[in-house]
């Protein structure tokens, strides 16, 4: 008689076969999720905008530039010296822009002065995030008020860093600066150093709107600087 013990012990029990599946199944769960993260890593940390929403961040920068412009003007009809101005907040870092409520009169952000509620910018609207409004006295934008290349002729500036470039491109659109080829315009840089503090003298460290003539003459613009970040201004006060 033929011996077929060896075809029964050589046969898949029921329960092996299921765990192949089983560990075939992980497999392909396993690829999957590693091909997810690798795809996920790979994608730009810059949310994408509506254009509808790049115009209202855009929209909302300026109009908040705006109306501290206002308040300096509205300051300097009453009497407030440039040099009295101030734009110490409780928002920032203590004493960045000089004490808070110090001068009430004569502060910007200070219901007895200017009266403007400081407001951070849309998280939305920076490359990082946590970019903050700045107040700098170091820079002279060319052809704005008097150009002359020293401190008698730097401009008091309101600015943005570190804005997006489609955010930066649009607020251009709103004010009327030319985007070359539809990006913004460019400079090699701006002084972000020295902020403004009332009682302080102006210095002169950078020039802004000589090397693009799209720049050139404009109280309020965003460009692209030589390392690619873009910088949003506006002139409070020309010189």
């Amino acid at each position: 008689m033929e011996d077929f013990s060896f075809k029964l012990t050589d046969a898949p029990r029921p329960a092996e076969s299921g765990n192949v599946f089983w560990y075939l199944f992980l497999c392909a769960a396993l690829l999957g999720t590693l091909t997810y993260a690798i795809a996920q890593g790979g994608r730009s940390s810059v949310t994408s905008l509506s254009e509808d929403k790049q115009e209202l961040l855009a929209a909302d920068i300026v109009a908040y530039a705006d109306i501290v412009g206002k308040a300096v003007t509205q300051l300097r009809l009453r009497g407030t010296l440039v040099s009295e101005i101030s734009f110490a907040n409780s928002f920032l870092s203590a004493g960045e822009y000089g004490t808070y409520n110090a001068d009430p009169q004569n502060e910007i952000f200070n219901p007895d002065g200017g009266a403007v509620v400081y407001t951070s910018p849309a998280a939305l609207a920076t490359v990082s995030g946590t970019e903050e409004f700045m107040f700098l006295s170091g820079n002279e934008i060319e052809q704005v008020g008097t150009t002359c290349g020293d401190a008698s002729c730097s401009d008091l500036i309101m600015v943005l860093d570190n804005v997006r470039t489609d955010i930066c491109t649009k607020i251009n659109d709103i004010i009327g600066v030319t985007n070359p080829s539809n990006t913004p315009p460019t400079d090699s840089d701006i002084d972000l150093a020295d902020k403004y503090i009332a009682g302080n003298a102006f210095t002169h460290n950078e020039v802004i709107g000589d090397e693009d003539l799209a720049l050139e003459g404009q109280r309020e613009a965003c460009f692209e600087k030589a390392d690619a970040d873009n910088t949003y201004y506006k002139v409070l006060w020309s010189r």
